[in-house]
């Protein structure tokens, strides 16, 4: 410490000025370093921190809605077409689909919608369970398998529990049984007839 030659107040050694008097001071080396006067307030991080979890949130909500939010999706998320059908729908579908196979095979066909183990007809849009009776006449037996094959999987989504095609041509008749979560696999190489298809 020394004291101001101007006031002779003591001072600590680091004022450029006296407090006092306002006389300038010498300030040694060793002083120099130290502070001044009170510290500048700094800046404060908190509004931007704020402001920046903000706008993340911001981005989050509303990204997955928009176009950009679309194209990150992956491919694998794709719904199953028939979640978004209901069973009338359904129906219209195996119906317009057994049409087309049979057309190509230059085949006519009646469709008899009836009561399960009943040869009551009901109607297509009954909000029940239902069998579908195919009467009609095939160039060959064969056939029957690409006429059949694309309407399985509508099957159980269309409440049809039994698919029934008659062949006039030759005499047979081939009936197939829906079972829930149960989706009809290719016959046997050997025994040409599905576990749930039978053949009169």
């Amino acid at each position: 410490m020394h004291d101001c030659p101007g006031c002779r107040v003591p001072l600590h050694g680091w004022e450029e000025v006296c407090p006092s008097c306002g006389t300038k001071q010498y300030v040694r080396k060793s002083f120099r370093f130290l502070s001044h006067g009170p510290e500048e307030p700094g800046v404060n991080l908190m509004p931007f921190i704020v402001a920046f979890i903000l706008v993340g949130i911001f981005i989050f909500s509303f990204l997955p809605n928009s176009w950009i939010g679309h194209l990150m999706k992956p491919n694998n998320q794709a719904s199953n077409p028939l979640e978004k059908i209901n069973y009338v729908e359904a129906r219209q579908m195996v119906e317009s689909k057994l049409l087309e196979g049979l057309q190509a095979d230059g085949a006519k066909a009646t469709f008899k919608w009836r009561e399960p183990g009943d040869e009551k007809e009901m109607d297509k849009a009954a909000d029940k369970s239902i069998e579908l009776v195919i009467d009609t006449s095939l160039s060959k037996p064969e056939i029957r398998k690409t006429i059949i094959d694309p309407v399985k999987p509508y099957m159980e989504k269309a409440k049809i529990v039994t698919l029934t095609m008659n062949d006039a041509k030759s005499h047979a008749t081939w009936t197939y049984n829906m079972t829930p979560a149960f989706v009809p696999t290719e016959p046997d190489e050997f025994n040409d007839v599905l576990p749930n298809e039978h053949k009169e």
